[in-house]
């Protein structure tokens, strides 16, 4: 069981070696009713869509010398700098680097989206209001519109090294990004995605 149990904490290092933070783990007991034949070498795999954080199990198994597998219970914590509103915000407001500050604590306990760099928010706008000291998640913000519609935009058509532009009204608002249908010419429609510049960028 020793050997197990020292197979699992070596691939858990490795597994967390590069965490955002302090990681630290506890790897539940093995039953000592198991009889589980000698192994030369494991395979150690997380279920399908889990993570490695909090509460969580590891499928073990032989790969050689013997066929068996079992399940391993661990529980990971990792001590991070996570972002919270500094103040009161509203729903619509645009992330300021002054609307967050930073706290420390064990990310198993937060949702997995919660903000874990400054970059991730500032310049997006809050679907819904949060209150003071509240977690800032990733789902609650969306990227800032940067072409309203009706706007006059400039239009960048690409290929290759070829570059040709061209001035249009945008049909509908889009955030950075995201595709935009644009009128061109005579009422030609075109789209393309929709930039930081408010430009519109067209490419094969």
């Amino acid at each position: 069981m020793k050997v197990l149990q020292r197979a699992v904490a070596d691939w858990l290092d490795g597994q967390l070696a590069n965490s955002q933070g302090l990681s630290s783990y506890q790897i539940g007991q093995i039953d000592n009713r198991l009889k589980l034949d000698a192994c030369n070498a494991f395979d150690i795999q997380l279920p399908s869509g889990g993570r490695l954080i909090g509460n969580t199990m590891l499928r073990v198994r032989c790969i050689d010398g013997a066929a068996w597998g079992i399940n391993i219970p661990v529980k990971v914590a990792l001590q991070a700098t996570y972002y919270v509103a500094a103040r009161p915000l509203s729903a619509g407001k645009e992330i300021q680097p002054g609307d967050l500050v930073a706290q420390q604590g064990d990310l198993s306990v937060l949702p997995g989206s919660v903000i874990l760099d400054p970059a991730q928010a500032v310049g997006r706008t809050l679907n819904s209001a949060v209150a003071s000291g509240g977690v800032l998640r990733a789902e609650m913000l969306r990227a800032a519109t940067v072409i309203q519609q009706n706007q006059r935009v400039k239009v960048l058509f690409r290929d290759g090294d070829i570059e040709v532009s061209n001035e249009g009204t945008a049909l509908q608002s889009a955030a950075e990004g995201q595709i935009v249908r644009v009128r061109v010419g005579n009422n030609q429609i075109v789209q393309g995605i929709a930039r930081g510049n408010g430009t519109v960028e067209i490419t094969p």
